[in-house]
């Protein structure tokens, strides 16, 4: 498990400014363990390692609402796949069968939010979010 207080940090130089950031809302914030796993999964490699133009930014648990927020920034051309990774671990992990919390939710990822941050515009976002 990949311990949070780890700084994953992105040249911007290298990156070409051309970054987004993308809040993913996921129907878990009670069990730290899943909510960390998931933002894990939105930095690693397919190969297990660190990925070096993702960041875990923030996240933000509400125990009561029993959702959090994970703020995944990115190069543009990674942030989908950092996307669809920690989705998939949302999937994976969270039984919305027994899943409770004052916040109404659609699913496991119920909101996928994506904006730009330097270097591109919404046009951009746009079509990583239909990926």
């Amino acid at each position: 498990m990949l311990p949070f207080s780890t700084k994953i940090t992105m040249s911007s130089s290298r990156l070409g400014l051309r970054l987004a950031v993308c809040l993913l809302n996921i129907s878990e914030a009670r069990r730290k363990y899943i909510v960390e796993n998931v933002a894990k999964a939105a930095l690693l490699e397919t190969n297990g390692q660190k990925h070096p133009e993702v960041s875990v930014l923030n996240i933000f648990s509400d125990q009561e609402y029993n959702r959090s927020v994970i703020t995944i920034a990115a190069s543009v051309a990674e942030l989908g796949n950092s996307i669809l990774a920690a989705c998939l671990e949302a999937f994976q992990s969270i039984d919305m069968e027994v899943q409770e919390g004052i916040h109404p939710c659609l699913g496991a990822v119920d909101l996928i939010p994506i904006y730009p941050l330097s270097g591109i515009g919404v046009e951009e976002c746009g079509a990583v979010a239909r990926i």
